[in-house]
């Protein structure tokens, strides 16, 4: 029998649950408290999610963030706002994100809707720095992602996608399959924006009308390769669309991350040249111009690197502080009051993937003021907050230190803050962005 630790018998945690790592992981994420970002994720839902069916109109808009002495503003939950919002959209077709912001359950049902993430990422093996491997990796994303049940969201627009086809006579029991199959092509000989379906694509056709998920996953996982899909990724992401449409899908939204990513290899010339595509074959183009709205992360560096392409290909101004601007952008403000910083600690701590049966549920070991101590040297950035949180819990963990109050933890805030600014100064010096 393993010896229990001092976070097990203490503390009732099987560990320590905050996150030690600067940035967002989309496959190992850490624990989502939607009520870190305050007002502002009901308007970020309510803007990019519930106005374009209102609308019946699709949007391109910006999540932000600012913050003076630091123009690329890291640290205030982007990332983590837009692929966990998009999974739990995914998992139920928008449902319950629509009923919490006050629709009907006749009406969120009969809206189903869908989101996707990608964060460009241009160093390493697989990487992300072409709208084409952006536009595969999108596909990808809402095909992976699984409900508590451990459905797939392939598995639920195949179903879907089969019922609607024999209630139309289109299709019957037992042929499925080749229903789906006809009727994606059929829909592309339609529109303007052609694709040659054949080889590859063809093959992920019969994989997305299959109800063979783990295939579909497995395909795109190693039968795909970097080198195609970084020229035919848009083509996946086309093909998806048609599928979902199919299958009854309202509308999608596209959320892209790390635009700065995508600037540091790119010059003017190239930024261009990739923004007329975002134009000219993502917004403008169908089956995305009726049906998807775009959303990307920006902050004052990605945005001054992208503005004079932005504005030369006529697309709708993204500035953050313009009044006009107001009903598709929306700023992080981080954690503002004390209340929010407390509501995260609290939805992290007693979490159920850590706690242990002997854990009071609460925000021990540390203490209010302690707790507020650590707030207020680190305010409203999210992610100093967290990580000086994990390190100071750390700590008492080592020294067996039953209570983190003020007392133990005001000597220490001034030395970790410089601490945590040194590890990311280290950081960007070996990126390989910036190479």
């Amino acid at each position: 029998m393993p010896i229990k630790s001092y976070y097990q018998k203490q503390y009732g945690l099987k560990g320590n649950p905050f996150p030690s790592r600067a940035t967002y992981n989309v496959d190992s994420p850490s624990v989502y408290v939607p009520e870190m970002f305050g007002p502002q994720q009901p308007e970020f839902l309510k803007k990019f999610i519930l106005a374009p069916l209102q609308n019946i109109q699709p949007l391109i808009g910006a999540v932000w963030s600012v913050s003076v002495g630091d123009p690329e503003a890291r640290g205030f939950g982007k990332s983590m706002l837009m692929a966990e919002e998009s999974k739990r959209i995914d998992c139920d077709f928008g449902k319950s994100t629509l009923m919490s912001l006050g629709v009907s359950e006749e009406d969120a049902q009969s809206s189903p809707i869908l989101a996707g993430y990608v964060s460009f990422n241009v160093s390493g093996y697989g990487s992300i720095s072409s709208i084409d491997a952006a536009a595969f990796n999108l596909a990808r994303f809402i095909l992976r992602v699984r409900d508590d049940q451990g459905v797939s969201t392939h598995a639920k627009l195949r179903e879907r996608a089969a019922a609607r086809l024999i209630a139309e006579g289109k299709a019957t029991a037992g042929n499925e399959d080749a229903a789906i199959v006809t009727a994606i092509k059929e829909r592309f000989t339609r529109l303007a924006n052609t694709v040659d379906i054949r080889n590859l694509l063809e093959d992920y056709i019969f994989h997305l009308a299959s109800d063979n998920t783990d295939g579909l996953e497995q395909f795109l996982a190693s039968g795909v390769g970097t080198w195609h899909h970084d020229r035919n990724g848009l083509k996946y992401l086309q093909i998806l669309v048609v599928f979902a449409d199919i299958a009854g899908i309202e509308h999608f939204t596209f959320f892209i991350d790390q635009v700065e990513d995508f600037t540091y290899v790119a010059g003017p010339a190239k930024i261009q040249k990739n923004i007329k595509i975002i134009r000219d074959a993502l917004i403008e183009a169908e089956p995305f111009s009726s049906k998807a709205s775009f959303v990307f992360q920006l902050h004052p560096i990605a945005w001054e690197k992208l503005r004079d392409a932005w504005e030369h290909e006529d697309l709708p101004s993204l500035e953050y502080d313009d009044a006009l601007t107001e009903p598709r952008v929306v700023v992080l403000k981080g954690l503002e009051e004390f209340s929010t910083a407390r509501l995260l600690v609290e939805g992290i701590i007693n979490h159920p993937s850590v706690v242990l049966p002997n854990r009071a549920d609460s925000i021990t070991p540390f203490t209010e003021e302690g707790l507020k101590s650590v707030w207020e040297a680190t305010k409203p950035n999210p992610r100093e907050f967290l990580r000086s949180v994990n390190l100071l819990l750390e700590l008492g963990n080592n020294q067996q230190i039953p209570i983190l109050d003020e007392a133990f933890i005001a000597p220490k805030l001034e030395r970790l803050i410089r601490s945590l600014h040194t590890g990311e100064a280290a950081e960007e010096e070996v990126d390989e962005r910036t190479a």
